[in-house]
């Protein structure tokens, strides 16, 4: 099948890409066609290609130079959760906003005291005639600051137990009762918020799924979040707002000035072979070990997407297992590029040079830990495969009570 798409994608983007296009109309065109999104479904603008197929279609887009269509969290987590979840009036008004107008979304889910337990929300929603009123706080949200609207998980029943009761929202941000605070780490960004809510407002049709049946969409957006092998994950499109006025040739070459030398290809892997240019003549034999283990890591999952694709192929996939096993495995590369890279440079992984690999690296290192905590920590996905997977029994549960502390006398 991969070739005989292969040759209509190339078909298709030699015949309409146009650079000088406006990008509202290149925007459009991709949806109507279905080749900007090929797996969402043919009757929701897509072409319900597989993995496989998508990866072609790509590949031959970027041949031609074509524009990508918005990318975001919009078209790689909401509308594969719309598809399983939302209703046809939902698909209609939120599909085309995110495709043609690149409308953005951010997720809202985690809490001060609701992180890796998080069905422990407290953000409360309150039914009050045909809207819900929300009240609390949401914390780690990437662009709050920016997005049209956030995914919400919040409870509406306090009495259920704390995986019930949960309901899951689209909510527009740019409304009273909703203020976002910057959050700074030790990069020294602020791409992170903290949400609060006094009295918001969230119409009855906007609720994703059944009301008090959260929990369950909550589910598949963790299993879309953490799979790297989810076909719209890394579209690659421009991510926010864009003047849709301008032509494509335009918004490249901006697209271009603005994103840095990592992501324009230049990624650990790059930098690392950058800095033992630099900086490895008394290369040791550690860190050649380090290179072939990182190598080895980068192979197995090379060979894990291969695997899952032939099971998926034959209709053997096992659920549930994709999206931890993939997590843990880029977590590991991330931890094992850290260490290299720092190894390779020596006394000079102490520096924070401003300019060149160096400083690129600096900055990689430190936001690194985050690769383990966000979407669910390592160790929130081992317990995931080993419960859920492998059904393995849990761990037992502590009881302080039971702890025994031994009087040792002098």
């Amino acid at each position: 099948m991969a070739a005989g798409t292969r040759s209509d994608a190339k078909r298709w983007y030699q015949k309409q890409w146009d650079p000088d296009r406006a990008v509202g109309d290149w925007f459009a065109l991709l949806a109507d066609s279905g080749w900007g999104y090929p797996s969402w479904p043919t009757e929701w603008f897509g072409r319900s290609m597989d993995r496989a197929d998508v990866r072609a279609v790509r590949e031959e887009r970027k041949k031609i130079g074509a524009l990508p269509p918005p990318s975001g969290i919009g078209p790689s987590l909401l509308a594969p959760m719309l598809f399983r979840h939302g209703t046809d009036d939902q698909m209609r008004r939120f599909l085309p906003a995110m495709a043609w107008k690149g409308e953005t979304f951010c997720q809202m889910l985690s809490e001060p005291e609701a992180g890796s337990d998080l069905a422990g929300v407290t953000t409360t929603a309150t039914l009050d005639g045909d809207e819900w009123v929300i009240n609390g706080s949401k914390i780690w949200t990437s662009k709050a600051n920016e997005v049209d609207y956030g995914m919400l998980l919040a409870r509406t029943d306090p009495d259920a137990p704390k995986h019930r009761g949960l309901t899951f929202f689209l909510v527009a941000r740019d409304q009273p009762g909703i203020d976002v605070r910057p959050l700074r780490t030790m990069t020294g960004a602020a791409s992170f918020n903290q949400v609060f809510f006094d009295d918001a407002r969230i119409s009855v049709n906007d609720v994703i799924g059944a009301p008090e049946d959260g929990w369950t969409v909550t589910r598949t957006f963790l299993a879309l979040e953490k799979n790297s092998y989810n076909p719209d994950a890394h579209e690659g499109g421009p991510f926010g707002k864009v003047d849709l006025d301008q032509t494509c040739a335009q918004l490249q070459q901006r697209e271009q000035a603005r994103r840095s030398a990592a992501a324009q290809g230049r990624g650990a892997g790059q930098l690392i072979t950058d800095l033992i240019d630099k900086h490895g003549h008394g290369i040791t034999e550690l860190t050649r070990a380090r290179r072939a283990r990182l190598h080895t890591w980068r192979r197995v999952m090379g060979y894990t997407n291969q695997r899952v694709r032939a099971s998926r192929r034959q209709g053997n996939s096992l659920p549930g297992f994709e999206g931890p096993m993939s997590k843990l495995t880029v977590s590991t590369i991330t931890r094992e590029q850290r260490d290299l890279g720092l190894e390779t440079q020596g006394p000079h992984g102490m520096l924070a040079d401003e300019h060149g690999a160096s400083g690129q690296f600096h900055h990689f290192f430190l936001s690194s830990p985050a690769i383990s905590i966000a979407g669910g920590t390592d160790e929130i996905q081992r317990n995931h495969l080993a419960e859920r997977i492998l059904d393995l029994p849990k761990e037992p549960l502590f009881d302080p009570n039971s702890v025994v502390v031994e009087d040792k006398k002098t």
